[in-house]
């Protein structure tokens, strides 16, 4: 049988605000224990069309993300992003109320 390592855990302590700007973008300052500041703007659920919105975040960590949701129907959309991290996604999206 083989052993069993515990696992390694991680703890950041940090600080952090968020403030909505004009057109619904989102800016976020965080400040960790080890005084390391980051910055992010990001914006979410932008209409394009009545069925298809966009999504879009930048931050000081040179991390990006865009992407588009589709609504198929009133808990049915279909989604596909990509992120500078994990690269393509997709997939579909329940909403439920």
């Amino acid at each position: 049988m083989a052993d069993i390592l515990p696992m390694e855990t991680d703890t950041i302590e940090f600080a952090a605000t968020t403030y909505v700007l004009p057109m619904l973008i989102n800016i976020n300052f965080r400040v960790d224990a080890d005084n390391k500041f980051r910055f992010q703007l990001s914006r979410e659920d932008i209409p394009l069309t009545p069925r298809l919105r966009f999504n879009w975040m930048l931050d000081t960590d040179k991390k990006y993300m865009a992407g588009f949701r589709y609504v198929a129907g009133n808990y049915i959309s279909l989604s596909t992003h990509y992120d500078s991290n994990m690269s393509w996604g997709a997939g579909v999206v329940i909403a439920y109320s």
